[in-house]
C-alpha cells in the first residue's frame, strides 16, 4: 500500500471512529466533502496545514494518519451517514 492509500485508510478510520459523517468531518476542517472522498479514497494527497487540522479534529497526533493500521478491516465497505451520527459503533 502506497503512502497515499494508507492516509485515505487512516483518514477514513478516524473519522469513523469520531462518528463523523464525510459532510460533518468536511464542515469541521473547511473543506469540501468530495475533496474528504478523494482523499480517503487516495486519488489526492492533502497539504500539511490540511493533515494538522485533521488530527486536531480528530484529536490524535499526525502521525497516526501514516501509520500502518491493522484495524481497518473493521471498517464497513459503506456506512449510512445518517446512522453515523445518530449512533454510537463500538468497534
Amino acid at each position: 500500500m502506497n503512502l497515499k492509500d494508507t492516509f485515505g485508510k487512516n483518514l477514513k478510520y478516524y473519522r469513523y471512529q469520531k462518528g463523523y459523517s464525510q459532510e460533518k468531518f468536511a464542515e469541521k476542517t473547511k473543506s469540501d466533502s468530495r475533496y474528504i472522498s478523494d482523499l480517503e479514497n487516495g486519488k489526492y494527497s492533502a497539504s500539511f496545514e490540511k493533515i494538522e487540522m485533521f488530527a486536531k479534529v480528530l484529536e490524535i497526533p499526525a502521525h497516526k494518519l501514516f501509520e500502518e493500521n491493522i484495524n481497518h478491516h473493521s471498517l464497513p465497505p459503506r456506512f449510512d451517514s445518517y446512522r453515523v451520527t445518530k449512533t454510537k459503533y463500538h468497534l
